[in-house]
């Protein structure tokens, strides 16, 4: 069967290479867990600073919030207000005056990625 699709293969998402998808900063790839591992905070910081920035990570397949390298990069700037201690409430005013909000599909679209 050398040559022919491998067994059991799927399409993947968008229609993109996996090689692809990984390069892509904007790929929502990583779990809550893998994040909060990565991060090196914990669940429930997570999502303090989650709400406190209105952070909706996307939900692609499962309702199982995922998140991009991008998203990982702003988070883990925002960790580091909050472990300095600021405010969950002082963490999203400075979010805010730099500019790291995303308004809800604000990410940029990707070739094959359906619209709804």
């Amino acid at each position: 069967m050398a040559g022919g699709p491998r067994r059991g293969a799927a399409t993947p998402p968008a229609g993109r290479p996996w090689r692809e998808r990984v390069a892509d900063p904007d790929e929502p790839l990583f779990t809550m867990a893998v994040a909060i591992d990565l991060l090196g905070t914990t669940h429930h910081a997570l999502r303090r600073l989650e709400s406190a920035i209105d952070f909706a990570g996307e939900r692609p397949s499962g309702n199982q919030r995922r998140y991009s390298v991008r998203d990982l990069e702003a988070l883990s700037a925002l960790c580091e207000l909050h472990d300095r201690g600021l405010s969950p409430r002082a963490v999203a005013t400075v979010h805010r005056e730099l500019g790291l909000a995303r308004t809800p599909g604000a990410r940029a679209r990707r070739p094959g990625a359906s619209a709804g």
